[in-house]
């Protein structure tokens, strides 16, 4: 009973700092997978993930304020300024994140003061791509520390559902992607096998809490590009440098030409 009180004290302290009502407006927001993956950067830069963090950052733009951002549970909350985004953040729980955004909003690029609009989903992934912010596509490719259970499957930037059987059907899916077709997300829930234990991922807040351990805590890879190949099954799989090739399980004797 004690802890079920706190509970509620809490959640009505963080809804009277934050949450915006109005009997007359309703702000509606849109489900983002681009906006998670760059909130999970957000809170790796800013420590808020209990990892150890990278001293680079691929932070690349900021947001003009305020925001309306809405939970899984489709509550809504208004922040005014980067410092209310990070008290949001760092409250967040696997049963309750962000994952919504109200459209249209700005953001400012670095090195320019002019902002740009973001009217949908498929804009803000294009502002993703190009600043080189990790996504779904390096989650899988970089060297995780965990297996999948296959099948499963992904949603991509066509909002196709793409079924995986195998690890080969997976690195083949990722040598042929390109720009303009990409991960956005996964058909949850889905099970990865961590430290000897099959998981069950239910969430995006979760896939990006384990994918925080293998980065950041498993390899710690510098972020340098040079490029090195292996064959899996007949595919050849380029990995940005050798350290995240041995992250994801192989060693110099199965490099082989790239070309």
């Amino acid at each position: 009973m004690k802890k079920f009180k706190l509970l509620v004290l809490f959640f009505s302290i963080f809804t009277a700092l934050f949450v915006s009502c109005s009997t007359d407006e309703t702000v509606d927001t849109q489900k983002s997978a681009a906006l998670r993956i760059y909130l999970n950067e957000f809170k790796k830069v800013n420590g808020l993930t209990g990892k150890n963090t990278t001293t680079s950052s691929n932070m690349c733009f900021e947001f003009v304020y305020p925001l309306t951002l809405s939970f899984n549970n489709g509550s809504t909350v208004t922040v005014a300024n980067e410092s209310q985004l990070f008290t949001v953040l760092d409250n967040e729980t696997a049963d309750l994140y962000v994952n919504g955004i109200a459209f249209p909003f700005q953001l400012i690029v670095q090195g320019n003061t002019t902002p740009i609009t973001i009217t949908n989903d498929d804009e803000f992934w294009d502002v993703i791509n190009e600043c080189g912010i990790n996504s779904y596509d390096d989650f899988i490719v970089s060297g995780p520390c965990y297996e999948f259970v296959y099948p499963f499957s992904l949603l991509n930037n066509n909002n196709q559902t793409i079924r995986v059987n195998n690890e080969q059907e997976l690195f083949a899916l990722f040598q042929s992607s390109n720009d303009n077709r990409y991960i956005v997300n996964f058909v949850y829930p889905f099970s990865v096998v961590y430290n000897n234990t099959t998981v069950q991922i239910d969430n995006e807040y979760e896939f990006a809490e384990i994918n925080n351990d293998c980065t950041y805590s498993n390899c710690n890879c510098p972020e340098v590009i040079n490029p090195v190949c292996v064959n899996i099954s007949g595919v050849i799989i380029e990995f940005p440098n050798a350290c995240l090739a041995e992250c994801a399980g192989f060693s110099s004797a199965n490099f082989v030409n790239c070309n």
